[in-house]
């Protein structure tokens, strides 16, 4: 006999066979509903967040600890507006989520197509998001409910990850509705992407294992892409059987740790010198399950990696298409299939003596070109304290399990510079959006995915003041987070950018020209958390380590010089004439001297690396 339910309930009971126990909300007059059949089902957690955006950060947040797509409700019109950014910042970074927005009735999504609003509050949700989601639907018929939700499921991980949106009428969600109809168990259709033929695949892969093979000087990247189990443990076996040295993109930092000896460090516009210098000597680099995107491989990405084969795997196709095939060797799969048949191809011999002679370059530059001396001047006097001693101290007094979660500025350029992880340690930022105001939410996401490891937040000033009303909901849960505040008067970021391109001419990046940020002691009062304040005059091992034992959520305060740059990176110079010139990705700012890096590189430095400082290249 079939049970007469409504629509809403139909959704509870969708995710609760999906497994979901834990769903970030706020409620509105389009999702109540869903609210009230998720309540009364007691199956669920419900997190109620004081922000859309926020919230959809947290179901962020909630997915990259675990590894399950996140699951994020909000009502219609500004509910479903405000969650945009989050949802974008998913898109982007492959994040698999359940988006689940209210709206109108059907019959206004239906009848007024053609309008800028629906209903009273309403409005085309389902196609804002479209372009911004793996992919966007609206339920227009009870008998969809069951189908939609467990397509939508299947699709958050299916391929490429990412998020999904599930726009839901609110008739729909109340009108009640035959179990058998909806509740039905039918297997997800989820259309697999078409990857490479098996000729090409075969083509590929024997091109590469003989340019592996001969290789002196080869570099594995890999990138987020390998995180799934598998695709990782892969990876592992890759580089221990090989002996080949490699490279993490900033989205995948925490896949190994830092102490590995195979572990070259961080390439990218704010990258390590010594990792920038030595992609730029390899023969050889193998990129898997990476976008290798600006941030990573310069402004002119042929020039990356420049004496080197290249060899990119993604298993977006349109990622692919970026690359110039005739500089890029270019191969659609997923991580998992590409290192298995990599794994187990029966010619993959690499050239152990020559990649032992190339592993004693990677050890001797890193050790000539240590991390923690390239990040320019640190003293600034004790009334402020430099954000790369805070990140040092922390190598040092973390707990084994941290997790870090970062926004902009200090907490992630610093913090994913600097941060040296071991191996149960996480660490995770928003990378392809980079938006301010994601640490936080994202850092709360982080807890209720794994209450029982240490929380960092790597925050800024102004970071905190995006979503600094979720405050509340560390309040409310009492999360004992550490919340590192980097306090440099404003955005640094653009107060550099005003320095190199505007001849230091602030405005809207600091107090005095209209930009000022909380007084953050009295917010951890007001929301019942610690307080630490941290500048040049106190000892910071001891009063770090000691906030980082405390049981309570603390907020620590880094009073940073509002003059503090952050170092090494990639900076355009503007020439006497006026005109910009941007170095080539090995030649970092602090600029060193150019007989050095010949030096460094076993060749000499390109025209731009000449220009940047003043002197004739001389051909």
């Amino acid at each position: 006999m079939s049970l007469k339910i409504n629509g809403a309930d139909v959704c509870a009971q969708a995710l609760e066979r999906f497994g979901v126990n834990t769903i970030f909300c706020i409620t509105g007059a389009g999702n109540l509903a869903i609210v009230d059949a998720l309540a009364r089902s007691g199956k669920f957690q419900i997190i109620y967040s004081h922000h859309e955006q926020a919230a959809v950060m947290e179901a962020q947040g909630y997915s990259r600890i675990t590894g399950k797509p996140g699951v994020a409700l909000v009502t219609t019109g500004g509910g479903a507006a405000n969650a945009v950014t989050g949802v974008f910042s998913a898109h982007l970074d492959s994040i698999p989520l359940l988006v689940i927005a209210g709206n109108e009735s059907s019959f206004h999504c239906e009848n007024m197509s053609e309008f800028r609003a629906y209903g009273v509050q309403g409005f085309d949700s389902q196609m804002v998001m479209n372009p911004i989601t793996k992919s966007s639907v609206r339920i227009l018929d009870e008998s969809q409910i069951g189908d939609v939700f467990r397509e939508s499921w299947a699709k958050t991980t299916s391929d490429r990850p990412g998020p999904v949106f599930v726009e839901f009428p609110m008739d729909l969600q109340r009108r009640i509705i035959d179990t058998d109809t909806n509740l039905t168990e039918r297997p997800s259709v989820v259309k697999q992407i078409n990857l490479s033929s098996a000729d090409k695949s075969v083509e590929f892969l024997d091109e590469l294992v003989q340019a592996l093979n001969n290789s002196i000087r080869p570099i594995l990247y890999f990138g987020n892409g390998i995180r799934s189990s598998t695709a990782h443990e892969l990876a592992k076996s890759l580089v221990s059987k090989c002996e080949i040295p490699f490279i993490l993109s900033w989205s995948a930092i925490d896949l190994f740790e830092d102490s590995n000896s195979l572990n070259i460090g961080r390439v990218g516009l704010y990258g390590d010198r010594a990792a920038n210098i030595l992609i730029q000597q390899s023969d050889l680099v193998l990129c898997v399950g990476t976008r290798m995107a600006i941030p990573q491989v310069g402004y002119d990405k042929n020039d990356f990696a420049r004496r080197a084969t290249k060899w990119v795997v993604d298993i977006d196709g349109t990622e692919l298409t970026k690359f110039p095939p005739h500089q890029w060797n270019t191969y659609r799969s997923s991580s998992e299939d590409f290192l298995d048949q990599l794994m187990n191809h029966p010619s993959l011999k690499p050239n152990g003596s020559a990649i032992k002679t190339w592993l004693e370059r990677v050890t001797e530059i890193k050790a000539e070109l240590p991390r923690k001396d390239q990040v320019g001047p640190i003293n600034f006097g004790k009334e402020f304290v430099h954000s790369a001693e805070v990140i040092e101290c922390l190598n040092q007094v973390a707990s084994e399990d941290a997790i870090f979660v970062t926004d902009v500025g200090a907490g992630l350029l610093t913090g994913h510079n600097m941060i040296s992880i071991r191996p149960n340690q996480r660490m995770f930022t928003s990378q392809g959006l980079g938006e301010m105001g994601f640490g936080l939410p994202g850092a709360i996401g982080a807890y209720f995915a794994c209450r029982n490891n240490q929380l960092i937040c790597l925050n800024t000033d102004g970071g905190m003041m995006f979503n600094i009303q979720e405050l509340q909901v560390i309040k409310h849960h009492k999360i004992p987070i550490k919340l590192f505040v980097f306090n440099n008067d404003g955005y640094g970021m653009i107060k550099i950018s005003q320095d190199n391109l505007f001849d230091g001419r602030y405005a809207g990046s600091n107090s005095s020209t209209g930009v000022s940020c909380a007084n953050f002691e009295k917010l951890a009062n007001l929301f019942d958390l610690d307080y630490l304040r941290v500048d040049g005059s106190i000892d910071l091992s001891s009063s770090i380590g000691s906030a980082l034992a405390s049981p309570k959520g603390i907020i620590i305060e880094v009073i940073m010089s509002p003059e503090q740059k952050y170092f090494p990176r990639l900076a355009t110079a503007k020439l006497p004439d006026g005109s910009l010139v941007s170095p080539p990705l090995e030649d970092l700012d602090p600029l060193i001297p150019i007989d050095d890096l010949e030096k460094y590189l076993g060749y000499k430095p390109t025209e731009n690396s000449f220009q940047v400082r003043g002197i004739p290249y001389g051909g």
